[in-house]
């Protein structure tokens, strides 16, 4: 393993999400080369020219295939969502693995979230909590694990990012990460802090094929 250096031309699926769209502008402030793929452009609000825009859906391998070619690395933030029958992570990243093995793409990181290796919160609250969630949103936490289980068999320098529940909050670049479960007494991190993480681990191989856990 490798980590990228300097400028890293890297796309973004799942730009115009909540954390996609910060990731974005994270990257692009950060000096990285950045395309954005999307399904509608027009939701896209960056300065002109600040970041290449390639109109796609996910769940067309051609478009994701010319997206990712010519990349160094790949960040994923797409949500989850049944589309004509699909389901968009697993799917989504099936399509994107395939496209760097063909391109020769080494780095990616994907956000996925806490919970979804089915492990245990350390905490009473967090268990409670992550059993609340785990019932109502079965479909959402087996999009995670079916998405994990593809990355974990690819021969790339992944890292899948497991973060507690996401907010709007600002950024802090404070927050503690763990390989192993979740961090205890962690129950929420805010988007810019998991955008900050995740441009770091475009040129670092501190968490290299692994699915590290962040709260704050």
């Amino acid at each position: 393993m490798s980590g990228l250096s300097g400028i890293v031309k890297v796309v973004i699926f799942g730009a115009t999400g909540q954390t996609g769209r910060l990731l974005t502008e994270r990257a692009d402030a950060n000096g990285h080369q950045v395309t954005a793929f999307v399904r509608d452009p027009a939701r896209m609000d960056l300065p002109s020219g600040s970041a290449r825009v390639i109109q796609g859906d996910v769940l067309d391998s051609a478009a994701v295939d010319h997206a990712v070619a010519g990349q160094e690395a790949v960040l994923v933030a797409l949500g989850t969502a049944t589309r004509r029958g699909s389901q968009v992570l697993p799917q989504g990243i099936r399509y994107i693995l395939d496209a760097m093995e063909r391109h020769g793409v080494r780095r990616i990181v994907v956000l996925s979230a806490a919970g979804a290796l089915r492990e245990r919160a350390g905490s009473f609250i967090g268990s409670v909590g992550l059993g609340v969630a785990r019932f109502f949103l079965p479909g959402v936490y087996r999009e995670h694990r079916a998405m994990l289980e593809d990355l974990r068999t690819r021969n790339f320098d992944w890292i899948a990012v497991r973060p507690a529940i996401l907010t709007n909050g600002p950024w802090t670049g404070r927050y503690r990460v763990v390989t192993e479960g979740i961090p205890r007494g962690g129950y929420r991190i805010s988007r810019a802090d998991i955008a900050d993480f995740m441009i770091r681990q475009l040129t670092s191989d501190e968490f290299a094929r692994k699915m590290p856990a962040i709260a704050n």
